[in-house]
């Protein structure tokens, strides 16, 4: 069942059937010809250092017995943007997680977040050597996954 009711709350007048269609479809003009275009963002090929990232964290995953994520565009750039917002913050943070979960659309989301590495492999030692960072790497509900790295800011953004 859609998350929201498909079937409209408002019914025209009986007696005004074209009055109210008329009215409808004004407003609806009214509203669409202000709404701004939509934002198109390329999909575009994970960068080295997130590239990098991805495989070995899939190379520790299958060797522990897991599967291996696979890599989802719309994570990757919502971990772009929360990356983005660290770097001009100048802050590590997971900062913003309830809405880059909600906008997954998913039932479960993980997240690492990492600063100043100087590699993807520090990095990935450096979360595999926190608890709940490793754990996060090692959760087995997850499948698939964004990673970004703006400005040595990196986040890992894994969903079912």
């Amino acid at each position: 069942m859609p998350p929201f009711n498909c079937s409209p709350s408002w019914r025209p007048v009986a007696d005004q059937p074209m009055k109210s269609t008329f009215f409808i479809l004004m407003a609806l003009l009214a509203v669409t010809a202000c709404t701004p275009k939509p934002l198109v963002i390329p999909e575009e090929a994970p960068d080295y250092y997130s590239l990098t990232l991805f495989d070995r964290i899939n190379r520790y995953r299958t060797s522990c017995g897991l599967d291996a994520l696979r890599w989802d565009s719309g994570l990757a750039l919502l971990a772009r943007d929360h990356s983005i917002n660290m770097f001009r913050r100048e802050k590590s943070s997971h900062r913003g997680f309830d809405k880059r979960f909600r906008q997954a659309g998913s039932w479960v989301c993980v997240e690492n977040v990492g600063w100043n590495y100087p590699s993807p492999q520090h990095m990935f030692e450096g979360w595999r050597q926190s608890d709940g960072h490793n754990d996060n790497m090692l959760n087995d509900r997850v499948n698939r996954v964004g990673i970004a790295e703006v400005g040595r800011y990196v986040t890992y953004f894994a969903c079912m």
